[in-house]
């Protein structure tokens, strides 16, 4: 947008510069609206952008249509005097009258007609970069980032993608890697829009709203030799166990709760996704803790089963964060709006 906006500006104001080698030979001079200055055999220098004044195309805009200075600045909010001073700066920018007195009317020179319509698509173009939709538009192509655990990404994501193609939404969404050190500065920079996760992110400026409560359930290979419909707390702790990885800084959550009842767990593996769980358990004797839709969906695919698990865990909470930068943001009130529903249904 912003590439064809200043080359729409610099057509306007370099429209028909070529006409300039067609002024009269140098020493002649010439009367502009009360200004003296002589004119050159050569091409006048293109007037660089930064140089223009944008408020000297909407008085030129104006003019166009109500050619007369009075009702212009009746119309612009401005003062006649003030109207006047502009046209004449710009009858020196384009070396042109752009305009001359007809009767009770100012009729526009053909210089000034053929800048209406670069003039008008060039305003047109500013005025769209600046207005704010009231409501996000779906059907229009947009990209979202999203930071999502495992979690997210199996059990939320094909559901919400689902959703999109039903709604003809023309919407992409990006998934950022396992969130780091680096993800409250992508989020105040607008790089990550949203971020859903059971570790609240900490700092001023960051919204959250609790969205999920995960519960905590054990998966073992469905023809287990020793673990049958449930398990014991002693049976659970007998067993060889594959756990997930905790973040940089932060303690296991089942690890804390085993502090808790006073005893640990014996680890045979650690991976740092949930991913590979099914393959290793399938194949194994281990047994894992992990929220229940996963260990649902994992259930579907694989040969293992969920048992209770016999730890003293309540639901885990999921939040939705994002940076209050974000807030108002009509394209980012109607993603929030629509995982808060998606994750109400699952």
């Amino acid at each position: 947008m912003a590439g064809s906006l200043a080359s729409t500006v610099s057509r306007a104001v370099d429209l028909e510069g070529a006409r300039a080698e067609e002024l009269a030979p140098a020493g002649r001079s010439r009367h502009v609206a009360g200004l003296r200055y002589p004119l050159r055999m050569s091409a006048p220098p293109v007037p660089r952008l930064r140089a223009v004044d944008l408020n000297l195309l909407t008085v030129l805009d104006v003019m166009l249509t109500e050619r007369n200075v009075t009702r212009a600045a009746e119309r612009l909010g401005m003062t006649q005097p003030a109207v006047s001073s502009a046209l004449a700066r710009m009858r020196l920018l384009f070396d042109d009258d752009l305009f001359v007195r007809c009767g009770k009317e100012m009729a526009p020179t053909p210089r000034a007609l053929s800048l209406a319509g670069p003039i008008r698509e060039a305003l047109d173009l500013i005025h769209a970069s600046l207005a704010r939709p009231d409501v996000f538009d779906h059907t229009a192509r947009h990209t979202f980032k999203l930071g999502i655990s495992d979690l997210g990404e199996a059990i939320l994501l094909p559901r919400f993608l689902r959703w999109l193609e039903q709604l003809g939404a023309r919407v992409r969404i990006d998934v950022c890697r396992e969130p780091g050190a680096s993800l409250q500065n992508e989020m105040r920079l607008g790089k990550v829009e949203l971020v859903l996760d059971h570790v609240v992110i900490p700092g001023e400026g960051f919204r959250r709203e609790r969205v999920l409560d995960v519960e905590l359930v054990s998966l073992v290979r469905r023809d287990h030799p020793t673990v049958g419909p449930t398990l014991s707390l002693d049976e659970y702790m007998a067993l060889e166990h594959v756990i997930l990885e905790p973040r940089a800084g932060q303690t296991n959550l089942a690890d804390q709760l085993q502090a808790i009842v006073g005893r640990s767990r014996r680890v045979q593996v650690q991976v740092p996704h949930y991913l590979s769980i099914p393959f290793i358990v399938s194949q194994s004797n281990l047994v894992c803790t992990l929220p229940l839709p996963l260990a649902r969906l994992f259930e579907q695919h694989f040969p293992v089963r969920v048992v209770s698990c016999p730890l003293p865990v309540h639901p885990i909470p999921v939040f939705m964060m994002w940076h209050v930068c974000q807030e108002a943001d009509p394209a980012h009130q109607w993603l929030r709006r629509s995982l808060i529903d998606l994750c109400s249904r699952v």
